[in-house]
């Protein structure tokens, strides 16, 4: 009732029950938390900040204002503010790779095998400034420059192995071989050489020096070294017997056009020496000297007058000059000898024939069919046209009855000394008396048996072994 008091009392219990019940924690089942506290009554109800639920992030916040659709994601644009971008399944496949080296091989770049790791002298190479027909080669360690390179240097650059290169050049066999003096090296040219083959020049070499000389060597055991040289106005031909020293052999005075030598053998079969007069009545001649002296000579001379022919002149003979001619007489042949300038015909063909100069020496034109013949006893003979030997015939062995006698080609000769022998034959060994008749008034035959009492000592003869044969000593 209106303005009306109350009494608690009778409403107390009722009360403090309502008072216990609002200040007791609701059920959940009675629609409450079963909690006294936001936080437990989160916890009861499983809306727990950190565990249950997403504590209120402003990040969050953004992220949960953005409107997405597929092959999308989200991305900052500013603090706490997001946005979607496109997110294809390529950039997903990168997106889930472990490591960069995952990720290179994802994107096709492993480094050594798709894009090259880098490099100091690649990156030198990389800021170079390059144009048409350059090469690039080094300046020093990792540093790269560009050179001119023509077609031709391209076309040396580009050859297989070293015969194609020397092909490109143009080198020969010489390319290939060292330098040096011997063998089979290229010779240098400012020392000695040694050449193992045979030279061949097209065209005339010249040796040119203060005293220029060519040098034969004959490596064989005792041969002579030779050497042609050039000494101020001669010619030399030099021999050596060790290689060292030399002696002349051989010498042409180049001023006066003369030739020297101590002695010259000719083994031609044919024209051996010539002597030309350059012109008729020029008539060259060959002289024999002693001491710088004009001993003789020997000339041809051409015409038909006196001394005109072929000619041996002595200058140091004792009555005068003389000289034996073969002369030119005009078509009669002649051999006539000169003294002191007199003339004396020895013999030509207008006078005297072949037969008649046979006849003077005592013997015929047909002497050379005469035989020397061997006698009795003798061997061997034949025409005088050639030398003949005669032999004494070989002797027959002697016997007891040997006598002299001579027979075709042999002999024989008596043995009887004195009065006789009756045997020559040789018995044994030792020593045998030489005896002789006492008186001779009775003759024997040989062969005979003579009583010792005719017959007394001469002289002791002695038979001697020497060697394998036996010789006879006679004692008196």
């Amino acid at each position: 009732m209106s303005n009306t008091t109350i009494q608690s009392v009778p409403y107390n219990a009722f009360v403090d029950d309502l008072a216990a019940d609002a200040n007791a924690a609701r059920p959940i089942t009675a629609g409450g938390t079963g909690a006294t506290t936001a936080s437990g009554a989160r916890t009861a109800l499983g809306l727990e900040i950190g565990t249950n639920v997403q504590a209120f992030d402003a990040g969050l916040q953004s992220i949960a204002g953005l409107t997405t659709a597929a092959d999308r994601m989200i991305y900052t644009t500013a603090a706490d503010a997001y946005s979607t971008t496109a997110l294809t399944p390529f950039a997903r496949t990168i997106l889930d790779d472990v490591d960069a080296a995952a990720a290179r091989t994802t994107l096709g770049v492993v480094i050594g095998t798709n894009v090259q790791a880098y490099d100091a002298l690649l990156q030198s190479i990389a800021g170079l400034t390059t144009s048409a027909n350059q090469i690039i080669y080094l300046t020093g360690t990792d540093a790269a420059a560009v050179a001119t390179i023509t077609s031709y240097g391209r076309s040396l650059i580009d050859d297989a192995d070293a015969a194609a290169a020397r092909t490109t050049l143009g080198l020969g066999t010489a390319a290939t071989r060292n330098t040096g003096t011997s063998g089979a090296n290229v010779p240098l040219l400012d020392g000695a050489n040694t050449w193992s083959a045979a030279q061949i020049f097209s065209s005339n070499p010249t040796i040119s020096n203060t005293a220029p000389y060519l040098r034969f060597q004959d490596t064989t055991a005792s041969a002579y070294d030779a050497r042609i040289r050039l000494d101020a106005n001669n010619v030399y031909i030099d021999g050596s017997a060790d290689g060292s020293t030399y002696a002349e052999v051989l010498r042409f005075e180049l001023d006066t056009k003369i030739g020297y030598m101590n002695q010259l053998f000719l083994g031609s079969t044919g024209e051996a020496i010539r002597l030309n007069a350059p012109t008729a009545g020029n008539d060259p001649y060959i002289s024999f000297y002693a001491g710088g002296v004009r001993q003789a000579y020997i000339q041809s001379t051409d015409g038909t007058g006196i001394n005109q022919g072929l000619r041996l002149y002595n200058d140091i003979a004792t009555g005068g000059d003389t000289a034996l001619t073969l002369r030119n007489s005009g078509g009669v042949d002649s051999l006539e000898f000169q003294v002191a300038g007199v003339e004396y015909t020895v013999f030509h063909t207008g006078n005297l024939t072949s037969a008649d100069l046979n006849s003077i020496y005592g013997y015929t034109a047909a002497s050379t069919a005469v035989d020397i013949i061997a006698g009795n006893g003798l061997t061997g003979g034949g025409a005088i046209s050639a030398d003949r030997t005669l032999a004494i015939g070989t002797p027959s062995t002697l016997t007891a009855t040997s006598t002299n006698s001579v027979g075709a080609d042999t002999h024989a000769h008596d043995v009887d000394w004195g009065g006789g022998v009756a045997s020559i034959a040789a018995g044994a060994v030792g020593s045998y008396a030489w005896c002789q008749r006492v008186n001779n008034t009775t003759g024997y035959t040989l062969g005979q048996t003579v009583p010792g009492t005719d017959l007394e000592f001469g002289k002791l003869i002695q038979w001697r072994r020497r060697g394998s044969f036996r010789h006879v000593a006679m004692h008196g």
